[in-house]
């Protein structure tokens, strides 16, 4: 039998466990928004890397997690850079149509 006034593991637990309350009503956690984080030009995804080297080199963010980041971003600046290469020919294709036409 336990002595008076101590807890077991699993009562400890359950009590850690418990949800808050205030006057006995239990309290609702609401999850935090994560920032919004705008990566729609190279600028923005260069800002992001710099944000995320950062956190490597302040130990923040574990390496392997920051290359793994890294290389996601690389990608998608990629292909904003694809992005901008296609209208631009696209826009010249039109422009050189238009000098044909009598």
């Amino acid at each position: 039998m336990e002595p008076e006034g101590e807890l077991t593991e699993a009562s400890e637990n359950a009590a850690e466990d418990a949800p808050e309350s205030l006057e006995g009503r239990a309290l609702r956690l609401v999850p935090t928004p994560s920032p919004t984080i705008h990566l729609k030009t190279l600028d923005d995804v260069r800002i992001e890397m710099a944000k995320v080297y950062r956190g490597m080199k302040t130990r923040k963010i574990d390496t392997q997690d920051g290359t793994r980041l890294t290389y996601v971003l690389a990608q998608i600046g990629k292909l904003i850079e694809s992005s901008k290469i296609v209208d631009r020919i696209e826009a010249l294709e039109r422009a050189l149509s238009s000098r044909r036409k009598p």
